[in-house]
């Protein structure tokens, strides 16, 4: 696979609205739904939702179900997931020091 090829794979992934925070969020720990909300912040529940089913399709994530009473569901980086972290780091280096809007 050649490099531009590689690189529109990744932004199918990254380039999606709320993806890079959702995946930076759960880099710092949150694991619940409400504590992701919350991290990533002024994300609705709708597209939260379905970028967490994105990152679980991608392999990113896994959907964890604890049964209850109450049930509890996280959701968890897989080391795929978890690879993310320099990628993510990368980003926010070059946004920091990028004048573009």
């Amino acid at each position: 696979m050649d490099d531009c090829t590689a690189i529109e794979r990744a932004l199918q992934v990254f380039g999606r609205a709320w993806a890079a925070a959702v995946l930076t969020t759960m880099l710092a720990g949150a694991e619940r739904f409400s504590e992701i909300a919350r991290g990533v912040g002024g994300v609705t529940d709708a597209v939260l939702s379905a970028r967490l089913r994105e990152l679980c399709a991608a392999g990113l994530a896994d959907r964890v179900v604890q049964p209850g009473p109450p049930v509890v569901v996280r959701y968890l980086l897989t080391d795929a997931g978890r690879g993310t972290a320099p990628v993510l780091e990368a980003l926010a280096d070059f946004g920091r020091r990028t004048n573009t809007v």
